[in-house]
């Protein structure tokens, strides 16, 4: 596995590309540096952008649930 901490996207023709970055200090200025690059195409971009937001969708139901106090279930102390 390769660390990235950024990343850029093209889309040319039906290819799409998303190239992993790598930015690290050095000194007082920062080295960025290609990780790694995914080549696709149009058609699976589009299904990896629309299963993403999917599963999203369902981080943020989940995580909207745990945030919901149930009064009934606090106790308080006198």
């Amino acid at each position: 596995m390769k660390y990235s901490n950024g990343f850029t996207i093209n889309a040319t023709g039906n290819e799409f590309f998303i190239t992993f970055l790598q930015t690290r200090p050095d000194g007082k200025t920062k080295i960025t540096e290609e990780a790694e690059t995914i080549v696709m195409t149009e058609k699976m971009a589009r299904q990896l952008a629309a299963a993403a937001a999917k599963v999203f969708e369902k981080v943020d139901a989940d995580r909207a649930a745990k945030k919901a106090v149930d009064v009934k279930e606090n106790s308080q102390l006198s």
